[in-house]
């Protein structure tokens, strides 16, 4: 796929709006035990934050870690979906509760699925919600043609191939964010990509919310502070009877 010669032929257009993003904080089960606020929480887990390694890319120490640990870590080991095992990673997020619920669920089946010994029972979680405002003149929207017609390759559900060298253009064009089709959401919901952070508003999440979430090997349940339940079955995200695991 000559992806250079489309992005090119392309051109870049201005995005904005607002990323959600669903992550779970190793500290959090330790943390909320000893607060009564997420605001408290925050306070704390940004002061443990301090013990982690510093970032790996200039101009984002002023960022709320939220915000700047995509960008603090080497490449993944198997890549991610439009990055691959050698480049930064990438800030991905959702513009949709639902899609980024979705998205959140399906790793959290992979999480399941990747452990020796599963738990006995279920295996409970803590998760934040946030969202953060994006906007920028360099970049690309993947569910729109020209990119719409290789849509069954942006949007594979096992393959990451293809992105991956997707994303090695988009990155080397100078684009900043991009949007696509989740892969994981029933309707596709819209999700959002930085390859840097030049693209946020602000240097703190606008909004924050804590989850509870409830993972076995059949489904996975987060529920809010308003105790509303979000279910997502396996069968959702399984092809063929089997849960699709990425690979290029």
């Amino acid at each position: 796929m000559e992806w250079v010669t489309i992005v090119a032929n392309t051109g870049l257009v201005t995005l904005s709006g607002t990323i959600i993003r669903v992550v779970e904080s190793q500290e959090q089960i330790a943390t909320n035990t000893i607060v009564d606020t997420i605001e408290e929480q925050s306070i704390l887990e940004e002061m443990l934050e301090a013990t982690k390694p510093s970032l790996a890319r200039g101009g984002d120490e002023q960022l709320h870690y939220l915000l700047s640990t995509p960008f603090r870590y080497p490449p993944l080991e198997w890549g991610s979906r439009f990055g691959s095992r050698t480049e930064p990673s990438l800030f991905y997020g959702s513009q949709q509760m639902t899609t980024a619920l979705y998205e959140t669920a399906y790793y959290r089946f992979i999480f399941w699925m990747g452990m020796e010994i599963p738990p006995s029972k279920n295996l409970t979680t803590q998760h934040t919600m946030f969202r953060v405002g994006y906007r920028t003149k360099y970049g690309v929207k993947l569910h729109r043609a020209p990119y719409s017609a290789y849509k069954e390759l942006i949007q594979s559900p096992k393959d990451y191939q293809a992105t991956q060298q997707l994303g090695t253009a988009l990155r080397d064009a100078g684009v900043e964010a991009f949007e696509y089709c989740s892969a994981r959401d029933l309707e596709h919901g819209i999700n959002v990509a930085l390859f840097n952070s030049t693209p946020f508003i602000a240097k703190d999440p606008q909004e924050r919310s804590r989850w509870i979430c409830e993972t076995d090997g059949e489904q996975v349940v987060f529920i809010n502070e308003q105790n509303e339940w979000y279910q997502y079955p396996i069968s959702l995200f399984e092809l063929d009877g089997k849960l699709p695991l990425a690979v290029v």
